[in-house]
C-alpha cells in the first residue's frame, strides 16, 4: 500500500510539474536566455549553446519524476525498500494536499461570491505547498535510497526471469564469467 501510495505520488507529480510548472518556467527562461539578442559571431554562437543546455538541463529537471518511477517499475518492490520511509510519507502527504488543493480551487465556482476569492488564495496556497512538499519528498526519497541486501527470494526470482543457465558440470563447459 504505501509503495502504490509513492509511485501514485510520482505520477501526480510529474503530472503537476507539466501542467503547473513547465509553461512559467519556459517564459522565465525565454526572459533570461533572451535567445537571438547577442551579438553576431561568438557570443551568438555560445548564448545559443548556453540556451540549448538551458532547454536539455530543464526537460530533464522536469522529468525527474518519470525516470524514478521508471526505474522503479523496472526493478520492482526491492527498489522501494531501500527508499527512507520519512521521505516516502513527506512526498505521499505532499501528494495529497497537491490533489486537496485542486481539487478546493475546482469547487470555487460553487462557493457564494463574497467567499470565491479567499477560497482561490488558499486553495493555490496548498496546491503550491503540495506541490513543493512532494518534490523535495521525492528527491529526498531518491537522493538518500540505500542499497538493500537481495534476499534469496528475490535473488531466485531474478534468476528466473533471466532464464540464464549456469554450466557447472563437465568442468570444461562450466560458464565463465568474462
Amino acid at each position: 500500500m504505501h509503495r502504490r501510495l509513492y509511485l501514485a505520488s510520482l505520477v501526480l507529480l510529474q503530472i503537476a510539474l507539466i501542467a503547473w510548472v513547465a509553461r512559467p518556467l519556459a517564459q522565465a527562461l525565454n526572459f533570461e536566455t533572451a535567445p537571438g539578442l547577442a551579438a553576431g559571431g561568438w557570443p551568438a554562437v555560445l548564448q545559443l549553446v548556453a540556451t540549448a543546455i538551458t532547454v536539455v538541463a530543464s526537460s530533464v529537471v522536469l522529468g525527474f519524476p518519470v525516470v524514478a518511477f521508471a526505474r522503479h517499475r523496472r526493478s520492482g518492490a526491492l527498489r522501494f525498500a531501500g527508499l527512507p520511509k520519512w521521505a516516502t510519507v513527506i512526498a505521499a502527504c505532499g501528494a495529497a494536499a497537491l490533489c486537496v488543493g485542486f481539487l478546493a480551487h475546482s469547487l470555487v465556482p460553487a462557493l457564494p461570491a463574497d467567499a470565491r476569492f479567499t477560497a482561490v488564495l488558499v486553495a493555490r496556497s496548498v496546491a503550491a505547498a503540495g506541490l513543493a512538499l512532494a518534490t523535495a519528498g521525492v528527491l529526498c526519497s531518491e537522493l538518500l535510497r540505500r542499497s538493500v541486501a537481495i534476499t534469496r527470494e528475490a535473488l531466485d526470482h531474478q534468476r528466473a526471469r533471466s532464464a540464464r543457465i549456469e554450466v557447472t558440470h563437465p568442468p570444461e563447459l562450466r560458464t565463465r564469467v568474462a
